[in-house]
């Protein structure tokens, strides 16, 4: 599958618009990220693509054509939920080769999982003696286990230790990299940005921002924090420094101990440097920052 599209999905619960005429598309290789509120339609729009919510509309078309929602749909697509829930008597090894069996998938794949979620030592114990971290790795291997076109991850972070995530980008990693496409549902932007190649923003059942992370920050229009190092440099000339950025007058200028802070917009930062340029010596050191991805979010959704 080289590309899935869906159009005009719309769900109503009741006087409830869970989803008003969202559309996505995904190709393969890429990642996508979907954010926003409690409430926004993330798990809603999961629910439909898993054929676990019928959606008053929407059409899903592949390089095939159109798709169904069918059970042949569903075998394309693994998912690790939210909230894991397994069997507490069965160990790991036991509950992966369940779903081989159900699935169809040979037999040693059960082993070559666990070693890929780092639960191979624990492969043998009952899942009641699992931290909530390793059964979140455990539902992982699930996910993956017949090797799916689509892995659809919904709060993939959610208890994982430092160990858990490098498993968790590895995994994205390679469905990238093997051209498949991964659809995370998730509430830390900051975590989950270098991982993805595609933000889309719902709010209210409907899309809101789309594209990538450097697509929103354009949107957003927040400005960029320059930080100039003046370090042991004389006072006189550090003050002609901020007496000339004022001049300049493109944003906030701010003394913080022996740094100069200055905020212009992102197409601002090379006039920046050709000013403080013309102090020689007196700028030792220059780092820019972005606006984070939680705070273009909370630009978006009106909230900053």
């Amino acid at each position: 599958m080289r590309r899935l599209q869906a159009r005009g999905v719309s769900v109503r619960f009741g006087s409830l618009q869970a989803l008003d005429d969202v559309s996505l598309s995904i190709e393969a290789g890429r990642a996508v990220m979907l954010v926003g509120p409690n409430g926004a339609g993330k798990s809603t729009f999961i629910k439909v693509l898993l054929g676990l919510v019928r959606p008053d509309h929407a059409v899903f078309e592949s390089d095939a054509g159109r798709v169904s929602i069918d059970n042949a749909w569903k075998e394309r697509i693994g998912y690790l939920p939210e909230a894991v829930a397994f069997s507490e008597n069965l160990s790991g090894r036991q509950l992966l080769g369940f779903f081989a069996s159900a699935r169809g998938v040979a037999r040693s794949r059960v082993d070559v999982m666990l070693e890929r979620v780092g639960l191979a030592a624990a492969g043998r114990r009952a899942i009641r003696g699992y931290s909530r971290g390793m059964r979140q790795r455990l539902g992982l291997a699930v996910a993956i286990l017949s090797t799916p076109e689509l892995l659809v991850l919904d709060e993939p972070t959610a208890g994982l230790d430092q160990e858990g995530l490098s498993v968790l980008w590895s995994v994205i990693a390679e469905w990238r990299e093997a051209g498949r496409m991964v659809i995370a549902s998730t509430h830390d932007l900051a975590l989950m940005e270098r991982r993805i190649d595609e933000i889309c923003v719902l709010r209210g059942g409907r899309v809101l921002a789309h594209g990538t992370a450097e697509d929103l920050r354009r949107s957003a229009e927040l400005p960029h924090r320059i930080w100039l190092e003046t370090g042991q440099s004389p006072e006189a000339k550090v003050e002609l420094l901020c007496a000339a950025m004022r001049k300049w007058g493109k944003g906030r200028i701010e003394r913080v101990g022996d740094r100069v802070l200055v905020e212009v917009a992102a197409d601002e930062t090379l006039e920046l440097v050709e000013i403080q340029s013309g102090f020689p010596g007196v700028v030792q050191g220059l780092r820019v920052e972005e606006p984070t991805l939680d705070v273009v979010y909370d630009k978006l959704l009106g909230v900053a």
